[in-house]
C-alpha cells in the first residue's frame, strides 16, 4: 500500500466513496470529475487530498486544507470492505508525519454507535474533544442546513473560541466573520 497525492485518474474513485461515506449535509456538491478538478485549482494550494492505493486499486482518501497553526481534514474515507484492516490509522500516521502533527477535525456527537466508534477511532489516536464553545457545521451551500458537531484536535492546536478557526470557516465555509 502507498500514498499519493490525488490525480485525475483517481476522481472517479475518490467521488463515488466520497458520496457514499457522507450524508449529503455534511458534503460539498462535486457535479463530476472537472467540477472537482476545477475546485481543487480554485483553492490555490489550500486544499489537499492524499489515497491510499494498492496498485490501481484505491483504498481510501483523506482530504484536508492548511492552515497557520494546523491542518483541518475536512473529509477521510475508507472504503467498506477494506475497513478494520489499519488502513485509517495508517493514513493519520502518515497525515502526522508528513504535513502536520497539529490537526482539527469535525465528529458527529456520539448519538449513534457509528458516531461512537469514529470518536473513539480518533482518541485512540491522540484526539481530544475540544469543548470550549458549541459548534455547529456551517451548510455547504444555502441548500443544505447547518450539522451540529464536535471539534476534536490532535497536537497543539490553538482553540478557544470561534475566532480560533475563522480561517477555516471563511475558506472551507464561505463564511466570514
Amino acid at each position: 500500500m502507498e500514498f499519493v497525492n490525488l490525480k485525475m485518474e483517481d476522481y472517479p474513485s475518490f467521488l463515488k466513496l466520497y458520496n457514499e461515506a457522507f450524508p449529503e449535509n455534511e458534503r460539498r456538491v462535486y457535479k463530476d470529475e472537472e467540477h472537482l478538478a476545477n475546485f481543487i485549482r480554485m483553492k490555490g494550494g489550500k486544499f489537499h487530498a492524499f489515497a491510499a492505493k494498492d496498485g490501481d486499486l484505491f483504498l481510501a482518501f483523506l482530504s484536508y486544507w492548511t492552515f497557520e497553526g494546523y491542518t483541518y481534514i475536512e473529509h477521510f474515507a475508507v472504503e467498506p470492505e477494506h475497513r478494520g484492516k489499519r488502513i485509517g490509522s495508517l493514513m493519520l500516521h502518515h497525515l502526522f508525519k508528513e504535513v502536520s502533527p497539529d490537526v482539527l477535525i469535525e465528529v458527529e456527537h456520539p448519538d449513534s454507535p457509528e458516531s461512537v466508534r469514529r470518536i473513539n477511532f480518533y482518541e485512540k489516536h491522540g484526539f481530544k474533544i475540544r469543548r470550549e464553545f458549541n459548534y455547529v457545521q456551517p451548510p455547504y451551500s444555502p441548500a443544505q442546513a447547518p450539522v451540529p458537531m464536535l471539534l476534536m484536535t490532535h497536537g497543539d492546536v490553538d482553540l478557544h473560541n470561534i475566532d480560533s478557526i475563522k480561517d477555516m470557516l471563511a475558506e472551507v465555509y464561505n463564511i466570514e466573520n
